[in-house]
C-alpha cells in the first residue's frame, strides 16, 4: 500500500468520524430545535400571509382544460378582489379571507391537541378580550349583527354605575369583570370546528381587519371613536402605570350613551394609528398626514368616519357613526312605552311637512336631529323634488325613498358645499335639505334658498333655543359677505324664511325626545315713527329720535312661542300656545285636502284656540 492510499483512507474515516459526531450532536439537540419551531399565534399569522401570498402569485394553469382554466382564473381573481377589499370593511371579502384562513390552519392543525398547542382556549386565563371575541361568537349565530345590543340588554351592561374617580362619579362602563362573568356564565363548550373558527377570526384582525375592535365594527350601533381617553404623559415618562393609557380608549356609542370598553385595548400607540389609517381608507381619500391633520370620509357600510392624528389632535383618534337602515319612522322615535301623549308631537311635525313649513331641527350632537329629518321626509309630498347637501352622507334617503326624485351631493376636497349649493339651485328642487348648517356661506345659502329656489327648507343646527338660531344665521348671513344690509335687516331675511325650531335633546341615560317646538314670529315694525308735532318741536324731536334708536338696539323685530313641550318630570308632551293665524293659514292653503279636516280636529282637541 503506497503513501496516496494510505491518506486517501486516513482522510475518509477522518470524514466518517467528522460526519457520525455531527449526526449524534444533531440528534442531541433535537428537542430543542422542535422546541423552537414550535407553532405560535404570530408564528401562524406569517404562514398565513406567506400561504395567501403564493396563491395569489401561482400562475401555474398549464395543462388545464379550458373549464378548469376558467374556474381557476375566477377564483384567483376573486380571492385577490376579497384580499383588496376586505379592509373597507365589506363583509363578503371579509368571510371569503376568513374561510381562506381557516382552510389554512385546518391544513396545519389536524385535530384539537394541535389547537390548543398553539392557543389554549380552555386555559384557566383567557384575556376579557378573547373572551368577548368567543361570546360574540356565540351570539352572532343566534343574533348576526345584533348580537352585541342583545347582549348589553340582556345582562344591563349600559347601565350607570360609579367605577371613575374614586368611584364618586356616574358613568357607563363594560369592565374585565363583566366580561368574565358572562363567559363564566354561559360556559360555551368549545370543539374542533369553533377553535378553528376563532383562530381564523383572531389572525384576520392581525392580518387584514381592525384589530381589537373588528367585530365591534361590524355590528348594530350608535357607533364608537377611540384614542379619547387614557393618559399619555405617564406612558412616556414611565410613571405611575395604575393611570389608565390612552391605548385603552374604545368607547362604544349605544342608545345615547358612551360606554367605555375597558376590556379592549390596543396596547400600543402603533396599533391605533395602523386602525385608524386603515378605518378612513375607503374610496381613496388621501393620505392621513402631519400637514393634512383630520379626514372626514365614509366606509363601504355608509358609516361616517372623522379621523384626526398629532399634532392637530392631541393623540392619535377615530370617530364611526353608523347609519343603519332600520325602523326610523316618527312614531318608532317618538312613541316610547314610557312616554304620554307622543302622538302630538308626531302628528305635528307631520302636519308642518304637510303645511310646507321651513324648519331647523335643533340640538346637541347625538340628539338625533339628522334620523328625525329623515323620518320627516316621509310625510312630504311624494311629488315633489328633494335635493340634500350634506358634508358628508348620512341621510342616506335615496336607499329608503327609492321611487321618490331625490338628489344627495357633499363637499369634497375640490368642491365646496357653497359651490354645491348655487348647483342646486339649477336643479328643480322642489324641497332643499341641508344636512348641517355648519358655516357661514352655507347658512346665508339656506336662507337665500328658502327664499326663492325651492318651496320649503328643512336643516340641522346646534342652536339651543329658537332666538340663538335667528341670532347664529342672522350673523351668517352678515359675515358671510356680500349682504349690504344691517343687522337688523339681515334679521328680518332670516325669520321670514325660518319659521318653526324643533328642538330635540337627550338625558345622560341616553334618553332621546323633543325638548320643545316653537314658531319664530315676526312683530309688527310697520308701526309708523310718531308724528312731528310744529307747537312742540324739541319734545316732538325727542320722542321720535328715542323711538328710532329703541328700534335700532333695544327692540326685538321677533319673538319666539312654544307651541309643544316636553315635560321630563312626567314624561309627557304638553301642549302652549298655538301657531299664528298666519302660518296657519299658510298651512292649510298648501295642505292635502283630505287631510284639512284631520288637521283642524287636531288643533281644536288639543290646544285653546
Amino acid at each position: 500500500m503506497n503513501l496516496n492510499t494510505l491518506l486517501i483512507i486516513v482522510t475518509l474515516l477522518g470524514i466518517a468520524a467528522l460526519l457520525t459526531v455531527l449526526y449524534l450532536r444533531a440528534k442531541s439537540e433535537k428537542p430543542d430545535i422542535e422546541q423552537s419551531d414550535k407553532l405560535t399565534l404570530d408564528r401562524l399569522l406569517e404562514i398565513v400571509k406567506y400561504s395567501l401570498a403564493d396563491l395569489i402569485k401561482d400562475e401555474n394553469f398549464a395543462g388545464l382544460a379550458d373549464e378548469e382554466f376558467e374556474s381557476m382564473y375566477k377564483r384567483k381573481a376573486r380571492i385577490e378582489d376579497a384580499l383588496q377589499n376586505c379592509v373597507y370593511g365589506i363583509d363578503s371579502a371579509k368571510l371569503i379571507v376568513q374561510d381562506l384562513i381557516r382552510s389554512i390552519v385546518a391544513d396545519l392543525l389536524k385535530t384539537e391537541d394541535e389547537v390548543l398547542q398553539v392557543f389554549d382556549f380552555r386555559a384557566s386565563y383567557l384575556e376579557p378580550r378573547i373572551k368577548f371575541e368567543l361570546l360574540m361568537y356565540f351570539y352572532k349565530k343566534e343574533h348576526g349583527k345584533d348580537a352585541l345590543a342583545v347582549m348589553v340588554g340582556e345582562y344591563r351592561l349600559d347601565r350607570e354605575r360609579y367605577e371613575i374617580e374614586d368611584k364618586s362619579q356616574a358613568s357607563y362602563v363594560i369592565t374585565n369583570e363583566d366580561i368574565d362573568t358572562i363567559y363564566a356564565e354561559k360556559n360555551y363548550e368549545l370543539d374542533y370546528h369553533a377553535m378553528l373558527d376563532l383562530l381564523s377570526i383572531l389572525i384576520y384582525q392581525k392580518y387584514k381587519g381592525f384589530g381589537v375592535i373588528d367585530t365591534l365594527r361590524e355590528m348594530n350601533i350608535n357607533g364608537f371613536n377611540c384614542g379619547t381617553s387614557g393618559s399619555i404623559l405617564s406612558a412616556l415618562l414611565n410613571k405611575d402605570r395604575k393611570v389608565p393609557q390612552a391605548p385603552r380608549s374604545v368607547w362604544l356609542y349605544f342608545n345615547g350613551k358612551y360606554i367605555h370598553l375597558r376590556f379592549l385595548t390596543f396596547h400600543a400607540e402603533e396599533e391605533l394609528r395602523r386602525v385608524v389609517q386603515l378605518l378612513c381608507r375607503y374610496n381613496n381619500p388621501g393620505p392621513l398626514t402631519e400637514k393634512r391633520g383630520y379626514l372626514v370620509n365614509t366606509m363601504y357600510d355608509k358609516s361616517r368616519v372623522l379621523a384626526l392624528r398629532p399634532p392637530a389632535a392631541e393623540y392619535w383618534a377615530v370617530f364611526v357613526r353608523k347609519f343603519t337602515l332600520s325602523d326610523s319612522s316618527l312614531p318608532a322615535l317618538i312613541d316610547k312605552p314610557y312616554v304620554n301623549k307622543s302622538f302630538l308631537a308626531i302628528n305635528l311635525i307631520i302636519y308642518l311637512m304637510m303645511g310646507q313649513v321651513t324648519c331647523g331641527f335643533t340640538g346637541r350632537q347625538g340628539a338625533g336631529k339628522t334620523v328625525m329629518m329623515t323620518a320627516a321626509v316621509k310625510y312630504i309630498d311624494p311629488r315633489y323634488t328633494v335635493r340634500v347637501l350634506e358634508m358628508a352622507p348620512e341621510m342616506y334617503l335615496r336607499e329608503l325613498y327609492p321611487e321618490r326624485n331625490i338628489l344627495s351631493v357633499q363637499e369634497t376636497e375640490y368642491v365646496s358645499a357653497a359651490e354645491l349649493q348655487d348647483a342646486l339651485k339649477k336643479s328643480d328642487a322642489a324641497v332643499s335639505i341641508v344636512g348641517e348648517v355648519a358655516t357661514d356661506a352655507i347658512a346665508a345659502r339656506m336662507i337665500q334658498m328658502g327664499q326663492v329656489a325651492s318651496i320649503f327648507t328643512i336643516f340641522s343646527h346646534h342652536a339651543n333655543r329658537a332666538e340663538q338660531l335667528v341670532y347664529a344665521i342672522r350673523n351668517s348671513l352678515v359675515n358671510a359677505g356680500g349682504f349690504t344690509g344691517n343687522m337688523i335687516t339681515a334679521e328680518q331675511q332670516v325669520i321670514d324664511v325660518i319659521r318653526v325650531d324643533i328642538h330635540l335633546n337627550y338625558t345622560t341615560e341616553g334618553r332621546r325626545y323633543i325638548e320643545r317646538i316653537s314658531e319664530i314670529v315676526r312683530l309688527d315694525i310697520s308701526v309708523p315713527y310718531p308724528d312731528y308735532d310744529t307747537s312742540a318741536p324739541v319734545h316732538s324731536m325727542n320722542r321720535i329720535t328715542k323711538e328710532y334708536y329703541t328700534r335700532q338696539t333695544d327692540r326685538k323685530s321677533f319673538a319666539t312661542r312654544d307651541i309643544l313641550k316636553y315635560n321630563l318630570e312626567t314624561d309627557t308632551y304638553e301642549t302652549y300656545d298655538w301657531f299664528t293665524t298666519e302660518l296657519t293659514q299658510k298651512m292649510l292653503e298648501v295642505m292635502p285636502p283630505d287631510k284639512v279636516k284631520e288637521f283642524k280636529s287636531f288643533i281644536l282637541d288639543n290646544w285653546r284656540i
